[in-house]
C-alpha cells in the first residue's frame, strides 16, 4: 500500500510505521456480522409475538409451565445466536476501530482524545455511558479520516461530521433507554412471580413496549452499518488503501 501524495509520517508519540494498517476485510465483516444480527434480532422479535398467545393460556392456567417453556424455546434459541453473533460482531469491531485510531497517528492528527488502547475500552463499556463515549469516539475517527487534512494539521479536529454519526446516537440512545425500561420492568416481575411468570406478564401486558425496543434495535444495528461503510471508505480513502 502506498502513502498518499506527499504523505510525511507524524512523529508524534506511537508513530513508529507510516504504513496504515488495512481495515478493508474487517468492515465488510462487521457489515456482515451485523447483518446476521439484524435476522436473528428480527426473528427472535416475531417469534416473541407468536409467542404471546401461549403467554397468555399459561397466565390463565390453561396450559402448564413446562409447555409454556417448550414454546418458548425456539425464542430463546434465536435470542442465543444473536448474542453470539454479537459478541463475533464486537470483537471485529474492537479491532477496526483500533486500527483506525492507530492509523490516526500515523496519517498525522495529533492530540488524539481517544488512543488505540483507549477505544477497546469504549468498545466493550460503552454501553454503561449510555452510547455517549463511542459517539465522540467515532466522531474523532470520523474527523481525522478527513482526505482533505494534511498531516499534522493542528485544526483536524475542526472538520464536520457526518450525519450518519449523529443519527445513529440518537436512534442508539433511544434504544439503550427502551432496553432499560424493558429490562427494569422484567427484573421485577422475576422477583415477585418467577421466570416463566415474568417471561409471560412481559408478553401480555408489555408487549407494544417489547416491539418498540426490539425494532429501535434492529434500526440502530442498520444505522450503524452504515455509518461502517461511510466511516470506512472514507478511512480507506485518506489511507490509499485499494
Amino acid at each position: 500500500m502506498s502513502p498518499p501524495p506527499g504523505y510525511v509520517a507524524y512523529g508524534g508519540p506511537g508513530a513508529h510505521d507510516m504504513t496504515p494498517a488495512r481495515i478493508g476485510g474487517l468492515s465488510k465483516a462487521l457489515v456482515v456480522l451485523n447483518i446476521i444480527g439484524i435476522v436473528a434480532s428480527a426473528i427472535a422479535l416475531l417469534v416473541q409475538l407468536g409467542l404471546r398467545n401461549h403467554a397468555i393460556d399459561f397466565r390463565r392456567g390453561d396450559i402448564s409451565s413446562s409447555e409454556f417453556a417448550d414454546k418458548a424455546a425456539p425464542y430463546l434459541a434465536a435470542t442465543g445466536i444473536a448474542g453470539l453473533v454479537s459478541l463475533a460482531a464486537l470483537i471485529v469491531q474492537i479491532i477496526w476501530s483500533f486500527r483506525m485510531a492507530k492509523n490516526l497517528r500515523t496519517l498525522g492528527r495529533p492530540k488524539q482524545s481517544f488512543s488505540p488502547g483507549v477505544t477497546i475500552a469504549i468498545n466493550i463499556l460503552g454501553g454503561c455511558t449510555l452510547g455517549i463515549l463511542p459517539y465522540f469516539m467515532w466522531r474523532e475517527l470520523w474527523k481525522g479520516s478527513d482526505p482533505s487534512a494534511p498531516p499534522g494539521d493542528p485544526t483536524w479536529k475542526q472538520r464536520a461530521v457526518g450525519q450518519i454519526v449523529h443519527i445513529w446516537f440518537a436512534v442508539s440512545l433511544l434504544t439503550v433507554i427502551a432496553s432499560f425500561g424493558l429490562g427494569a420492568a422484567s427484573a421485577l416481575t422475576r422477583v415477585n412471580r418467577g421466570s416463566d411468570s415474568s417471561i409471560a406478564k412481559q408478553l401480555d401486558n408489555q408487549i407494544g413496549f417489547v416491539i418498540v425496543a426490539g425494532l429501535l434495535g434492529i434500526i440502530t444495528s442498520i444505522l450503524f452499518i452504515s455509518l461502517v461503510r461511510q466511516l470506512s471508505a472514507r478511512h480507506m480513502q485518506t489511507t490509499r488503501e485499494a
